[in-house]
C-alpha cells in the first residue's frame, strides 16, 4: 500500500481494508458476529485446581517488524498493549520499516529476522519455507486446539501447493459478511446540495435517468454551477456499481469462466453514460485532468458545484468543512442505489498478514501471540479496547464506544485500534463502521444489499513479471488512455466506435490468453476448497 493510502486510513482511524479490524467474553446477543477460526483463550493461560482465578504463563519477549514506514505506533505502549501482555504473557518489541526496500533487503540477504513479520505486498517473498514456517507446523508442533481456519481463508491464503503461511487482515467470507447484517464497507457514493434541491422542489432522485434531469435542471437555473464533479478515478467507481459492472480484475462470468472487467456486457453503458454527462456539459472536461480528490472536493467547499461522485461518507465529512468555512449549504448524501441493476463486486482477501520467520528467536511466542490476536477477545481488545471500560455490545449487535473511537491522537494514546488492524477478520473494522441514523450508515447498508463476493478471484494475480503480469499491465494502461476518447467524444456513434476499438485493441494485446489463464487459476483455487 501506498505512502498516500496510509495517510487517508489514518484521517479515518480505520481501516477497510482495506481500510476499510476487531471477546469471546462478550455478550453481543444472537446479532453479534461469530468468530471464523482463532482460539477465545490467551495462549499460556492455565487454571488453578481450584477452579479460581487464571494465571498467565510468561512466554517472553517477540520483536514485531511492521512492513508500513508510515505506521502511527511506533511503540508497544499503552493500555491496550500493556493489557494484551497481561493476558498472553508476551512483551512486543515493535520494529518499523524505515522504507519499503528494508524487508525485500533484509529477504535477500539471509539475515536475522524478527519473531513476526507483518507486512504487505512482500506475501510471495515471505510465504517460502527457505524464509517462513508455515502457520500449521507451528499449531502442530505447540498443540494450539481451537486454532481452526475456515476452509475458504485457508483457500485463499495458501500457497499453491496448500501451504498456510499467513492470514491476511481484514477479510471476511461472503457467507460470513451475509450473516452479519450491521457489517460494512465504506463505498462510491452521491451527494448532492441540499439547498438547491429545495429550490427545485425536491425533485425525485431515484433513478440514474432522475439525476439526469436534475443536473439538466441545474445547469439551467444555475449557470455559474458545475452541475457534477467526480473524484479522480471515481468514474470507474460508482458509476460503475450503478450500472452492475466491476472495474478491476475478473469476474465470474457464467461457467466458472474468468473474464476480465472490461469484458462485462454492460461495460458500454457505463461508458455512453459518462460520455453523456460531458456532452451535456454536466462535468468539465478538465474533471478528467484532476489527479488529487481535493480538486473535486473543492469544488463543492468554493460553492462551484452542485453533486459530487466520490464516496458513501461524504456529506459527513463535507458539511463541518463547509460550517467551519462559513458556508450555508450542507450536502445530502443520496442513499438509494439509482442504477436498474446496481452490484458491488467484492473479490478481496485481505490485506496484511503475520509471517514467522525460519530465524525467529521465540517461535512459541510468536504463533501464540498470533493465535490470541485472531481471537475474538484479541481481535475486540486490540481494536475497541477493553470491554465495559471503553466500549459496551448494543442489544443490535455492535459497539457503543465511550471514547472517539475516530480520534487518532485517542488510538495513539490508548494503543488502540492500529495493533488490532493485525489480526483483524473484518468483522471488528466493519461492525465499527455501523453507527445508527447515520447517512453513511445508511448508504454503507444499501451497497451491501448488492454486493457479490467471490474471493477466489483475489487469488488469481499474476506473478510478477510473468507473461500474463505483462498482458495485463498493457491492457490497463491503453484501458486508462483509450477510455478519455469515449468519456469526451462528440456523440454517441463516436463513442460507441471508440469503446470498439478499446475492446480490439484488449484482443491485439492478449485478452483472451489472460482470459484462459485466469480461468485455470480459478479453478485450481476452488479446487483447494475441498
Amino acid at each position: 500500500m501506498k505512502k498516500n493510502t496510509g495517510k487517508a486510513l489514518k484521517s479515518l482511524g480505520l481501516l477497510a481494508l482495506i481500510g476499510s479490524l476487531l471477546t469471546a467474553c462478550s455478550s453481543g446477543g444472537s446479532n453479534a458476529p461469530a468468530s471464523s477460526g482463532a482460539s477465545p483463550s490467551a495462549p499460556g493461560a492455565t487454571q488453578t485446581e481450584d477452579g479460581g482465578a487464571e494465571t498467565v504463563k510468561d512466554l517472553g519477549e517477540i520483536t514485531l517488524f511492521v512492513d508500513h514506514p508510515w505506521w502511527p505506533m511506533t511503540e508497544w505502549k499503552g493500555k491496550i498493549p500493556e493489557e494484551i501482555s497481561k493476558r498472553t504473557g508476551i512483551k512486543v518489541n515493535v520494529q518499523i520499516a524505515a522504507d519499503a526496500q528494508q524487508l525485500p533487503l533484509m529477504i535477500a540477504s539471509g539475515s536475522q529476522m524478527p519473531d513476526i513479520v507483518y507486512t504487505y505486498n512482500n506475501h510471495q517473498s515471505m510465504s517460502n519455507p527457505d524464509i517462513s514456517y508455515t502457520w500449521d507446523e507451528l499449531i502442530d508442533e505447540y498443540q494450539l486446539k481451537d486454532f481452526e481456519i475456515n476452509p475458504i481463508v485457508r483457500a485463499v491464503n495458501a500457497t499453491k501447493d496448500g501451504s498456510l503461511y499467513t492470514y491476511r487482515n481484514g477479510y471476511m467470507t461472503p457467507d460470513e459478511s451475509a450473516a452479519c447484517d450491521k457489517c460494512l464497507n465504506p463505498g462510491q457514493g452521491l451527494s448532492v446540495r441540499a439547498d438547491i434541491m429545495e429550490a427545485l422542489g425536491n425533485p425525485k432522485l431515484e433513478t440514474l435517468d432522475d439525476y439526469l434531469k436534475i443536473l439538466g435542471q441545474v445547469k439551467t437555473k444555475y449557470p455559474d454551477l458545475i452541475p457534477a464533479v467526480i473524484t479522480p478515478g471515481e468514474a470507474g467507481s460508482y458509476l460503475r456499481v450503478q450500472h452492475g459492472v466491476p472495474r478491476f480484475g475478473f469476474y465470474n462470468a457464467g461457467d466458472d469462466q474468468a473474464k476480465y472487467f472490461i469484458n462485462h456486457p454492460e461495460q458500454e453503458a457505463f461508458y455512453l453514460y459518462v460520455n453523456k454527462l460531458y456532452r451535456e456539459g454536466y462535468i468539465v472536461a478538465e474533471n478528467f485532468t484532476w489527479q488529487e480528490r481535493t480538486e473535486a472536493e473543492n469544488q463543492i467547499l468554493n460553492g462551484k458545484a452542485f453533486s459530487l461522485i466520490n464516496a458513501s461518507g461524504d456529506s459527513e465529512t463535507l458539511n463541518p468543512r463547509l460550517e467551519s468555512n462559513g458556508k450555508e449549504f450542507r450536502m445530502t448524501q443520496v442513499v438509494q442505489n439509482l442504477g436498474p441493476n446496481p452490484k458491488v463486486y467484492s473479490n478481496g482477501i485481505g490485506w496484511s498478514g503475520m509471517y514467522v520467520p525460519k530465524t525467529a528467536k521465540n517461535k512459541e511466542a510468536a504463533i501464540k501471540f498470533i493465535q490470541y490476536m485472531y481471537s475474538i477477545e484479541g481481535q475486540r481488545l486490540a481494536s475497541w479496547g477493553i470491554e465495559g471500560e471503553d466500549w459496551t455490545m448494543h442489544a443490535d449487535g455492535y459497539p457503543v464506544f465511550n471514547f472517539d473511537s475516530k480520534d487518532q491522537d485517542k488510538q495513539v494514546q490508548m494503543g488502540v485500534v492500529w495493533w488490532g488492524i493485525l489480526a483483524d477478520k473484518g468483522e471488528t473494522s466493519s461492525l465499527q463502521r455501523y453507527v445508527p441514523d447515520s447517512a453513511s450508515t445508511e448508504a454503507m447498508m444499501e451497497l451491501k444489499k448488492v454486493t457479490v463476493g467471490d474471493s477466489l478471484f483475489g487469488k488469481v494475480v499474476p506473478a510478477a513479471d510473468s507473461d500474463e503480469q505483462v498482458i495485463q499491465a498493457n491492457i490497463d494502461n491503453m484501458i486508462k488512455n483509450e477510455e478519455m476518447k469515449i468519456y469526451l467524444a462528440k456523440s454517441e456513434e463516436d463513442a460507441k466506435s471508440a469503446f470498439k476499438a478499446m475492446l480490439d485493441k484488449t484482443k491485439d494485446i492478449g485478452i483472451d490468453r489472460l482470459e484462459e489463464w485466469a480461468t485455470k487459476e480459478y479453478n485450481e483455487a476452488k479446487s483447494l476448497m475441498k
